[in-house]
C-alpha cells in the first residue's frame, strides 16, 4: 500500500491547467484610441486579454484597470498572468491607461508645486463615461472590475473611492500622494459617503519613501478607521525596506493576496472536515462565498490536496466533496479530476478511480494539456487496473 501511495503522490506533483491554443503576446494585445468629450481630446488606451480569451467564447472576465500604462503596463499584465497560471487568481483583462499629462489627470485639485494639475475629477468622468463603456462593449467582460494606482495614480484611486465607489469593486493605491493639494483628500473623506458597498481597498507606502507620502499616508489611514466606514474592506500598511518605487512589484503582490485570500485555504478545510465531514466541506465553501463574494477564489491545486489528505486519513466521503465543490467551480481543470482518481485510487476504489483518471485523460486530450501529464494518468491508469485485477491478499 506504501509504495500505491507514493506512486498517488508522485502523481500530485501537477502543472498549470493548460488551454488549447493560448493567445501569443501580439494577439493578446490591443493598443485603441479614444475620442473624449469629456476631456476634449482623443486618448490611448491598451487592452491585454487572458490567454485561454479565444477558447472559451463563454467565459466573462474580470478587468482591471490601471493608470500610468507608460511604465507599469507590463509588470502588472505579467504579475497577474503568473498568478492567474497558477490558479491563485482568477484570469483578469488589463487596461492600461496612458497618462501624458499626470499632473492634470491624477491630482483633483491645482496644486502650484504641480504645473498644469488640477483636472482630476474631469479624468474621473472620462474613465466613467468613454473608457468602462468602451472596454465593455467590445470585450467580455463581468461585473468586477480593479482600479490600481500608483504614487498620483494613488491618489486618482483613493479620490475614485471617496467620489463614487461604486464605479470599482476593488482599488489598489500605492504610495499615494495624499500630501498633494494641500491635503484635498483629508478634506473629501470628511465629506464622502461611508457607506461604500462592499468595496475592497488596499493601500500601503514604502517604509523609505521620501517626503510627506509616509507620514501623511499613515495619517490618512488614521482618518478613515477613526470615521468607522461602512462596507469597506480595507487594509493600509507601511512595507519594511521598501521605496517609493520598490514598492509597485512588492506591494502588487501583497494587494493580490488582499483581494483574493488564499493564504491557509487548504489547512483551514482539512481541519474543519476533520471535525464534520463532508457538511463541513461544504458549510467552508458556503461561508466563503458569504464572506468574500467576488474575492472568493478557491486555490484548486491546495484544495485538491485537501481533498487528497482527506482520503489518505479514511474520510472518503469528506474528501470527495471538497472536489465535487471544486468542479462544480472549475469544471475545465484536468488536474483536479486526476487528483479525484489519485484519492479514490489510495482509498482502493479502484473502479471508481478507473473512471475518473479516464475522464481526465479524455478532458486533458480535448484542451491540449501537456503530453507528459497525459502519459502520467495513463501509467497511474494501469497501475490502477493492475490493482483491481490482483489478488485481494496482494493488493495492500
Amino acid at each position: 500500500m506504501r509504495s500505491f501511495i507514493m506512486l498517488c503522490l508522485f502523481l500530485l506533483l501537477v502543472v498549470p491547467d493548460a488551454g488549447a491554443t493560448p493567445l501569443n503576446d501580439d494577439e493578446r494585445r490591443e493598443n485603441l484610441q479614444i475620442v473624449s468629450d469629456v476631456l476634449g481630446e482623443t486618448r490611448q488606451i491598451i487592452v491585454h486579454l487572458p490567454d485561454d480569451y479565444q477558447d472559451n467564447p463563454d467565459r466573462r472576465y474580470s478587468v482591471l484597470y490601471l493608470t500610468d500604462a507608460e511604465w507599469q503596463f507590463d509588470l502588472i499584465a505579467a504579475t497577474l498572468d503568473y498568478h492567474a497560471e497558477w490558479g491563485r487568481i482568477p484570469r483578469h483583462i488589463v487596461v492600461g491607461l496612458f497618462n501624458p499629462e499626470r499632473n492634470a489627470d491624477l491630482v483633483p485639485v491645482a496644486d502650484p508645486g504641480y504645473p498644469g494639475s488640477g483636472d482630476g475629477d474631469a479624468y474621473l468622468r472620462h474613465v466613467s463615461e468613454d473608457v468602462l463603456p468602451l472596454i465593455d462593449e467590445r470585450y467580455r467582460t463581468n461585473d468586477i472590475r480593479i482600479l490600481f494606482g500608483h504614487s498620483f495614480g494613488g491618489v486618482m484611486v483613493l479620490n475614485q473611492l471617496l467620489t463614487d465607489s461604486e464605479v470599482f469593486d476593488g482599488y489598489i493605491a500605492l504610495g499615494a500622494s495624499t500630501w498633494v493639494s494641500d491635503r484635498v483628500l483629508f478634506d473629501r473623506l470628511q465629506t464622502a459617503d461611508l457607506d461604500f458597498g462592499g468595496a475592497a481597498l488596499y493601500t500601503a507606502v514604502g517604509e523609505t519613501d521620501g517626503g510627506a507620502t509616509v507620514p501623511d499616508g499613515e495619517l490618512f489611514a488614521e482618518r478613515l478607521a477613526a470615521m468607522e466606514p461602512q462596507s469597506l474592506d480595507w487594509v493600509f500598511e507601511i512595507r519594511p525596506g521598501e521605496n517609493h518605487f520598490t514598492n509597485v512589484p512588492e506591494g502588487l503582490h501583497r494587494a493580490i493576496s488582499f483581494l483574493y485570500p488564499f493564504a491557509h485555504q487548504e489547512t483551514e478545510l482539512v481541519e474543519r472536515a476533520r471535525q464534520g465531514g463532508a457538511d463541513a466541506v461544504r458549510a467552508w465553501f458556503a461561508q466563503e462565498e458569504s464572506r468574500l463574494d467576488w474575492r472568493f477564489h478557491p486555490q484548486t491545486m491546495e484544495l485538491s490536496l485537501a481533498g487528497f489528505t482527506l482520503g489518505s486519513e479514511g474520510e472518503v466521503g469528506a474528501a470527495m466533496t471538497v472536489f465535487d465543490e471544486l468542479q462544480r467551480r472549475f469544471p475545465e481543470n484536468v488536474e483536479v479530476v486526476a487528483i479525484r482518481a489519485n484519492t479514490l485510487g489510495a482509498a482502493r476504489q479502484y473502479a471508481a478511480a478507473i473512471t475518473e483518471i479516464d475522464r481526465a485523460i479524455e478532458m486533458a486530450e480535448e484542451s491540449g494539456h501537456p503530453a507528459s501529464r497525459v502519459a502520467a494518468f495513463r501509467a497511474f491508469r494501469g497501475r490502477l487496473v493492475s490493482r483491481m485485477e490482483a489478488p485481494a491478499e496482494d493488493r495492500n
